[in-house]
Parts: structure tokens; sequence; C-alpha cells
């Protein structure tokens, strides 16, 4: 009875025990993969964020830069075009090129266009600007100690404010040292050296691109060339821009006589900034018209401006009337010489006339001769002689003596300045009246017997 009702029981029990198993195994598996599944992920996540940081830490690199006593950041600008709310990272590289170790501090500074042209920005130190952005820049580094010829490279995080107003931004981030050095007198001082990475951002919205240009800034009056252009663009617009485009410049003819590139120029919102181009010509001369095209913006808006100039060597002309002046005085000079001389010629015969000696009142007969040589007169053998056959250019017909000594020095004075007008129109570049006056002078030189004034005669008359 015992058996026959334990055994029933335990057949109830065991049923019941091997039914209660399966429910809970099933539960147990998936807790099992549950917790499996979350450490893997938990593990997973560990391992990214490792990873993520090993590669946003900043890295230090040796280099056997040259020594040049300054730090050097790389790159110098950044120009950005992010939304709001939007994040970004930029890496920047300093190096050490002090020629010592230097602790160097990171700082972020905002900055502004100035209204002087001269004035590309205005730094503000610890002040917010109007358009700044150093509050959305976090460097990864707050400061560092680089050895000579390390360089650091590190990470920049720009995190742009959902409520951002739209245009442009601006920020700078600084990498300062204090270094030490030597004055005139060689005590040592300490100074601090900085060098910045400029943030341009522009953030999308309402951009409103708008500028113009000043009038051109030149003289008005040039002696030589090259000449400095000064070019003043205007932006009054909200965002920051880079006009580029050339100058044109044409002569009085209305000629192009040079074409110059305007390279471009980064002018802030609200202000104004100068761009010199300079055209490297020497020699000008006359009114010239300066052009100016310069293009902006993106949709490539263009503004002109344009400006005469007037341009003369005035010393190099102011030589060149002084020298024709003196040469119109010479010429006048010797042709008074020459004028002079025939008079006291004319006065020295009219003696003579009165004397009754070396010039007679009628002409005598002439003696048969020879025929002379072409173009040349011969000697009479009498002496007597016709002034105007001796020398044409007097038109007078009364008769000296070249036997006379008194008569001979006269002719030798009239040949003499003869071969001095002469001289005077071969330096003016005349030839042709200069060879009349060599021509009647040899004349006279070889009838008066004169053999050396010939020999130089023609001498002259050959190098024509």
């Amino acid at each position: 009875m015992v058996d026959a009702i334990s055994s029933p029981v335990l057949k109830n029990e065991t049923p019941y025990l091997t039914g209660a198993v399966p429910p809970l195994t099933p539960h147990i598996t998936r807790l099992s993969k549950f917790a499996f599944f979350t450490c893997g992920l938990i593990l997973l996540v560990v391992m990214g964020t490792l990873l993520t940081d090993d590669a946003d830490a900043y890295t230090v690199e040796q280099h056997p830069d040259q020594v040049t006593g300054q730090l050097v950041v790389s790159p110098t600008k950044y120009d950005l075009k992010m939304k709001p709310g939007e994040t970004s990272s930029q890496d920047i590289v300093v190096a050490n090129r002090t020629g010592k170790t230097q602790t160097i501090e990171f700082s972020m500074e905002d900055f502004e266009g100035s209204g002087d042209p001269a004035q590309a920005t205005v730094f503000l130190g610890d002040e917010d600007g109007n358009r700044g952005a150093r509050l959305w820049i976090e460097p990864e580094l707050g400061s560092i100690v680089l050895n000579q010829g390390e360089t650091v490279t590190f990470r920049a995080k720009i995190s742009v404010p959902r409520g951002a107003e739209p245009g442009g931004h601006y920020a700078a981030l600084f990498s300062s040292s204090d270094m030490e050095t030597t004055d005139e007198q060689g005590s040592a001082i300490s100074i601090t050296s900085r060098v910045g990475c400029l943030f341009l951002i522009t953030v999308s919205g309402n951009i409103v691109e708008e500028g113009n240009l000043s009038p051109i800034e030149e003289p008005s009056f040039a002696e030589y060339g090259p000449l400095e252009i000064g070019l003043v663009f205007n932006n009054t617009g909200n965002v920051h821009l880079k006009p580029s485009g050339r100058i044109v410049i044409t002569n009085f003819l209305g000629q192009t006589v040079a074409e110059i590139p305007v390279k471009e120029w980064v002018v802030l919102p609200e202000s104004s900034r100068r761009n010199l181009v300079e055209w490297n010509e020497h020699y000008l001369f006359g009114r010239y018209t300066v052009r100016a095209e310069i293009t902006y913006g993106a949709d490539g808006q263009q503004v002109i401006a344009s400006q005469n100039l007037w341009a003369m060597p005035w010393k190099i002309i102011l030589v060149v009337v002084v020298f024709l002046v003196i040469f119109i005085l010479l010429i006048s000079l010797l042709v008074h010489r020459k004028r002079s001389g025939r008079r006291e010629l004319e006065m020295e015969l009219e003696q003579l006339r009165s004397k009754g000696a070396g010039v007679i009142e009628e002409p005598a007969p002439v003696p048969e001769k020879t025929a002379p040589a072409a173009g040349e007169t011969e000697r009479p053998a009498n002496g007597l002689i016709e002034l105007n056959v001796l020398f044409p250019s007097t038109e007078d017909a009364r008769v000296i003596n070249l036997a006379d000594p008194e008569t001979q020095e006269l002719v030798r004075n009239l040949i003499t300045s003869e071969l001095d007008l002469a001289r005077a129109f071969i330096g003016d570049g005349n030839p042709a009246p200069a060879r009349q006056e060599l021509q009647e002078a040899r004349n006279a030189a070889q009838i008066a017997g004169l053999l050396a004034e010939v020999g130089v005669i023609d001498d002259m008359l050959q190098s024509l």
C-alpha cells in the first residue's frame, strides 16, 4: 500500500519538477545573452572612446629645423563656412625655431576691421567683438614646453551657437612665449613673441556682400616711375570680402600702355583696407588715365574707379632747353663775329683807301691768265682782286690788294670766322650750310696763299 500510494505521488511529483525546468531555461539563456551583449557594447564604447582620444590627442615631433629666432605657426588662416549649431575641428601646427626651449601659451582673441585703410585688423585683447568668435573656439592645449626644433600638432574645436548671427565672425588663436634678448647696451631684456592663426568664420543665413572703391590714390604729377597706386576698398556688408582685378593705364592717345594685375586682399565687414600696386615704368611723359577694375563677392560684382596722372621729366627737359638756348646764343655769337669781322674789314679797307694803299677805286686791267682748276679761283699776279670774288657772300665789288700785310690779316680773320660758323653748323647737324661756308673759306685761303688754312679746311670737308 505504501508503495502503491508512494508511487503515484512520486510519479505525480516528477512530472511537476520536470515541468518547472523548461520555463526557467529560456529566461536564463536570454539574460545571459543580454548581459553578454551589454558588456560587449560597453567594451566597444570604451575602446572607441580610447581610440577617439588617441586620435584627438596632440603630437610632438622633432625636426632638424634651422634656428630663425622665432615661433612658426601653420596655417596662418582658416576661412570656414559653417551653419548655426555646427561644430568642426582644425589642426594647428606650431614649431619652435628660437634656438632655445620655450614655454608656449595658447589663447584666443577677437579681432575686427578698421576704418583706417592702413590698419588691416584691430585685435581686442580680453574684450568681446561685435563679430567675435573667440568664445566659439576651444584649443586642445592651454600651454606646452617645446625644445628647439620640436613641432606640436593639436586641434582647435569650433562650435557655432545655434542662435549665431549670419555673416562673418572673427578670432585669432595666439601662440605666445617670453624670449630673452639684448638691447643696444648689451643688457638682457625679456620680450613676448606672439604668432597667430586667424579664423574667418562665415555663418550661413542672410549674407550681405556690398562694397565700393575710394578714389584712386596716386600723385597728380610725377617726374619718373615706378609709381605706387593705392586702391582702398570699403566693405559695407556683413561678411569679409576678397576683392581683386586689374589696373589699366592708357596714354593721352587712348592707347593701353600697361595692364597690372591686382591680387586679392581681405577686407573685413564695416571696414576699409588699402592695397598698393606698383607701376614699374621709369620714363613717363604726358597725361595718363589710371583705371581700376575690381571684382568681389560670390556673384562677381564689379566696381570701377579712374584717375588722371600727369608725368613729365622736367629736369631732363630743363637741361635740353638750357642746351638749346646756349647753342642758339653760340650761333648768334658766331654770326655776329662774322658780321663784325666783315664790318672791321670794310673799315680797314676804307682806311687803306684813304691812305691810297692796298685798294684802288677802279678795277685794274686784268692780265691774261691760264684757266684755274674747276671750282677754284687763281690768285691774281698783281695781288689785286675784287672782294666778292674772294668772299661771294659779302657782295662787295671793291678791289683789295692781297700783297698788303694788313689786308692779308683781315682776310685770315674772315676765313677764321667762316670756319667757326661751319663748326657751329656741324654741331647743329646741318652739313649743307657748313659745307658752303667751308668751300668759300677754302677758295679764299687758296687765292690768298694761306696753305695752313687750306689743309685745315680740307680735313673738315673730308669729315663731312
